[in-house]
């Protein structure tokens, strides 16, 4: 059995240790991974699945419909990637989210978040305290590549969630003194933190909606709860190495087995 790892070239630098552990670990269990540039993709031969990791539901979805199994799968990377998306798929089936607004004429109070919809690690995303900045930022947009959210009350400050599959790995909060924005990217630190019987009740209730095999699902805090933020689909795993023993890359090989029923 032949899986590819999918990396643009540049990400793929950053991550050829990462890159090994998944080889490795497939090693032993008698399966090969080739990593495979997305830009060179359809030179080679089809794999039997894919784990997908670049943003890109066009090339998720090709391959599925190649009859390539992939993880995570098209609907997972078509919605996720898209943050105006996520937040009205996920608000429509009953999940709190912070107010958003789609246009600037529609924001009704400040401070709110400007950020792309597309957005990762907190790339381009601004807290903006009046109509004149909202407007200036905006025009580092292209129109309508945006999304304006109202502030949680607790800034600097926000959690993601570990899943795998139909589990909860774990949770790490991350927190800023000198930033709104508290990714572990840009100096954010991370801590291990315990879920509360309610709030496993709405992580669950996210995932009910998708048929998740490896992401991170983002909350912030609003007046001491849990807030629904977004969910990342190529998720880094950084801080769980850093701040735990759990080897998380070999509990993800073990439900790509699972799932190929290998």
């Amino acid at each position: 059995m032949l899986g590819y790892i999918i990396y643009d070239r540049a990400a793929a630098l950053q991550n050829i240790g990462y890159i090994q552990m998944y080889t490795d670990k497939f090693k032993k269990r008698g399966i090969e991974i080739k990593l495979v540039y997305a830009d060179e993709l359809w030179e080679k031969a089809l794999p039997d699945f894919a784990i997908v990791r670049i943003i890109s539901p066009e090339i998720t979805g090709s391959l599925e419909k190649k009859g390539v199994r992939c993880f995570n799968n098209y609907k997972v990377s078509y919605i996720t990637n898209d943050k105006a998306l996520t937040y009205k798929y996920v608000n429509d089936r009953g999940i709190r989210i912070m107010d958003t607004f789609c246009t600037a004429d529609d924001v009704n109070s400040f401070p709110v978040v400007i950020k792309p919809k597309s957005s990762h690690g907190g790339d381009r995303v601004f807290m903006v305290g009046s109509y004149d900045e909202l407007e200036k930022k905006l025009k580092l947009y292209e129109d309508g590549s945006y999304v304006v959210q109202k502030t949680a009350s607790e800034l600097g400050k926000d959690l993601r969630v570990y899943v795998i599959g139909n589990d909860i790995v774990c949770s790490m909060l991350r927190e800023s003194d000198n930033d709104f924005r508290s990714n572990f990217c840009l100096g954010g630190r991370a801590s291990v933190y315990e879920l509360s019987e309610s709030e496993k009740k709405l992580v669950g209730s996210v995932m009910e909606l998708f048929d998740f095999d490896f992401v991170g699902i983002d909350f912030v805090f609003d007046k001491g709860r849990m807030v629904f933020n977004e969910i990342e689909d190529v998720v880094g795993s950084r801080m769980v190495y850093s701040c735990t023993d759990i080897d998380i890359v070999e509990l993800y090989v073990e439900h790509i087995c699972k799932a190929l029923c290998i």
